[in-house]
């Protein structure tokens, strides 16, 4: 549930923080503070959520104090700025990553929600979400949210688009934009109940479904 998702990504905090610095330039163990307090903020924006937050609790994670914070990043909006674009990159990343090793687009659309099941464990989809709502008032954050759910549509377009090039075919009346724009749309819908419940069972059965649907539209038999 949402302590354990916590946990998890307090843990990749750590090792963040622990990687070893011997041998490295002045330049690398500056990228490796930068970097750990951006995971530190991650995991205090999933704990705390944005309204919430303080430097002092990012600090604390982090294990630096806040003038540090204040070197790296200048103000508070612009460290929560960056943390939620590393996490929004680091989730992009990895389903970019389970794309590219599968052998084929049905495996790669199996792998992909793999993929988005473990990344909802983590939770990175709550500093989406308080994103859309910063969304309505503040047009830099608007921005920032339609330009996340471009990506995740053009990947998703681009998987479509591998699986016709493969020989695969496409339910009738349906192109690869129109197959992106569902699945994006659909994962989003879980990701949001997830974040608001909690609940990982509703939300792999969710997920599985859409899966299964999503194949379907694809002209994949199930046992493929």
């Amino acid at each position: 549930m949402a302590t354990s998702a916590v946990e998890t990504t307090e843990t990749a905090a750590g090792d963040v923080a622990k990687l070893p610095a011997a041998g490295a330039t002045a330049e690398q163990r500056r990228e490796q503070a930068r970097e750990a307090i951006l995971v530190s903020t991650w995991v205090a924006l999933v704990r705390d959520g944005y309204e919430k937050i303080t430097t002092r609790r990012i600090a604390e994670i982090a294990g630096v104090n806040i003038a540090t914070l204040h070197y790296y990043f200048g103000t508070k909006e612009a460290l929560l700025t960056e943390a939620t674009r590393f996490a929004m990159k680091d989730a992009e990343q990895r389903v970019k990553a389970a794309m590219q090793e599968a052998p084929s687009a049905p495996d790669a659309l199996r792998r992909v929600f793999d993929t988005i099941w473990d990344l909802v464990k983590e939770r990175p989809g709550i500093l989406r979400f308080d994103l859309v709502v910063r969304g309505f008032r503040d047009d830099t954050a608007r921005r920032e949210v339609l330009a996340i759910y471009a990506t995740y549509k053009e990947l998703m377009r681009h998987l479509v688009e591998r699986h016709l090039c493969e020989g695969g075919q496409l339910a009738s009346g349906l192109t690869a934009a129109t197959v992106a724009h569902y699945l994006v749309a659909a994962i989003d819908g879980v990701l949001l109940q997830h974040v608001l419940t909690g609940d990982d069972d509703t939300a792999r059965d969710a997920l599985n479904l859409i899966c299964s649907h999503a194949l379907g539209l694809l002209n994949v038999v199930a046992a493929e």
